[in-house]
């Protein structure tokens, strides 16, 4: 039996959706937008450990939505190309949105 392309599409949609999901991606997304940062630096900055926050960055690399390189020890991340910070930003009005109706 053949896969439906469109109910693999929808799969695909859904993992890339799990990702964004989870708050402390989102927030190591957000301080990343405003500059490669190392892992480090981002552990500092959201007060995650470095292994909670190598880990969360890896599902994002895996997920396509942020890059790495080394310099020297350190490993920096920067944001994919791609619609990433369209996504970040639709996202926000969402919630704003979503605040709104509820006030």
């Amino acid at each position: 039996m053949a896969t439906d392309p469109y109910i693999l599409q929808l799969s695909e949609l859904a993992d890339l959706a799990r990702t964004l999901g989870h708050a402390h991606r989102l927030l190591l997304l957000d301080h990343i937008a405003q500059g490669e940062r190392s892992v480090e630096r981002l552990a500092e900055l959201t007060q995650l450990s470095i292994a909670n926050t190598s880990q969360h960055l890896q599902h994002l690399r895996r997920s396509g939505f942020v890059e790495s390189r080394r310099d020297g020890k350190r490993v920096l991340y920067r944001l994919a190309g791609g619609p990433i910070e369209a996504i970040l930003a639709a996202l926000r009005g969402y919630a704003a949105h979503g605040q709104a109706e509820i006030r």
